[in-house]
């Protein structure tokens, strides 16, 4: 049944970690809201996730008890390496060069390689935000506007009513397909032409087949058409490990996840190196994860439904910054949010917030999407059989270079400039 408005209030559609940071921003803000879920409670999947340096940033401009909360959480390399991004090593022999050879350590300081495992986050976000304006099973099925609300229809027959709906829910975001329609291009994810052979072992394991340093400390190795990928999780007891070779074929199953492919993962990696294949030999049988992304949007809103994190912006891991993303859109958006008075007509402001929102964040977070894409290329075609010392040393300076301006950006100040745009257009 429809349910009247008597104040400003945002629906936030997916109980993530980007709706929960959401919902804490709200709280934070005193900012009504309500969060639509459409499992049966709060789950994140996967493993561990990286917290870069504007992550985390975000996180503490969000609610900085909340910062700090997720820096006690993190996963992070041995002491005196804290601010290691990665060391980055050669996957194979290669000329002069031995293999597994350090390249370089790619600095980030102040968090180096900080990880916390997705489902850690999301109990600590839920903490944060609270359970009393949570509702749970309810699955989006379609969205509709008028001048002052939008109406959202859920699977289960009811609805509700906001004035502003924030898509939250991922890659196989509900709200972007009711937005959108099914026909549009974006509405599904894509296949990137790319993914990984993917684990999680024991440290100690990990340890007594390549070392105790490159087993507790996050690592890169460059070697044919590939890549390989590991850093340390679960309070350094386990590490997260990924063989991303470029795939560069359409992508004919249905599944995301196909399991048992270590034949297939021992094959395209058989011209490696002792090291990577020590690291094998500890992953078992892993299955291959397909890696897919959201197209290009031209619009991430419609009239008063903004899409923000995955739903909007989806991208490959390549360079650690999807979920840094996210947090930046939640902490822009709530803080133009705080901008909008219920004493005078929403409309204007709600259009001349997301404009200004979009204004900021749009462009930023598509090139990290474009540039992640292009990491996997650089990375994968780095290796040669016969490298130079030139060229070892041309990629650590592009390494050092490269990720500067997605960690170093001044978040706080995108806000301003949001604030003082979405001003101008009121």
């Amino acid at each position: 049944m429809d349910t009247a408005i008597n104040d400003f209030v945002v629906a936030i559609v997916g109980g993530g970690l980007c709706g929960l940071s959401l919902a804490t921003a709200l709280k934070k803000r005193s900012i009504p809201f309500t969060i639509y879920e459409a499992r049966s409670s709060f789950v994140e999947l996967g493993a561990g996730i990286n917290i870069g340096p504007n992550a985390l940033e975000a996180f503490r401009l969000i609610d900085n008890s909340l910062g700090e909360a997720i820096a006690k959480l993190c996963t992070r390399n041995e002491q005196g390496k804290e601010n290691v991004w990665f060391q980055v090593r050669l996957g194979a022999p290669s000329g002069e060069y031995e293999d597994a050879r350090l390249i370089t350590e790619v600095q980030s300081p102040p968090t180096g390689s900080m990880t916390v495992i997705r489902n850690e986050l999301l109990q600590t976000l839920a903490r944060t935000a609270g359970l009393g304006n949570a509702r749970f099973n309810k699955k989006l099925v379609s969205l509709s506007q008028d001048f002052s609300s939008v109406q959202l229809k859920f699977a289960d027959g009811t609805d509700a009513r906001a004035n502003v709906v924030i898509a939250c829910d991922g890659i196989h975001s509900a709200t972007r397909q009711a937005m959108l329609g099914p026909n549009h291009p974006a509405t599904n994810p894509q296949y990137s032409d790319m993914g990984a052979f993917r684990a999680v072992v024991s440290v100690d394991k990990l340890a007594a087949a390549i070392g105790w340093e490159q087993a507790r400390n996050s690592q890169m190795y460059l070697g044919p058409d590939a890549y390989v990928v590991m850093y340390p999780i679960e309070r350094a007891q386990k590490v997260n490990v990924g063989l991303w070779p470029w795939h560069r074929v359409p992508w004919s199953s249905k599944e995301w996840v196909v399991p048992n492919q270590r034949e297939k993962m021992k094959s395209i990696f058989e011209s490696w190196g002792e090291t990577v294949h020590r690291i094998m030999d500890v992953m078992g049988d892993p299955p291959f994860y397909a890696t897919h992304h959201v197209p290009h949007l031209k619009d991430i809103h419609q009239g008063q439904v903004l899409l923000i994190g995955d739903a909007a912006h989806a991208m490959t891991p390549h360079q650690g910054a999807g979920a840094g993303q996210g947090m930046e859109d939640v902490y822009v958006i709530a803080e133009l949010l705080t901008h909008i008075d219920k004493t005078q007509p929403l409309q204007a402001q709600i259009d001349a917030a997301f404009f200004a929102y979009e204004a900021v964040r749009f462009k930023r977070a598509d090139q990290v999407a474009q540039t992640s894409m292009q990491a996997m290329e650089w990375l994968a075609d780095f290796y040669t059989k016969n490298i130079t010392l030139a060229k070892l040393e041309e990629f650590a300076t592009q390494a050092d270079k490269r990720l500067r301006w997605i960690w170093e950006d001044d978040i706080a100040g995108q806000a301003t400039t949001a604030v003082e745009l979405m001003k101008s257009r009121m």
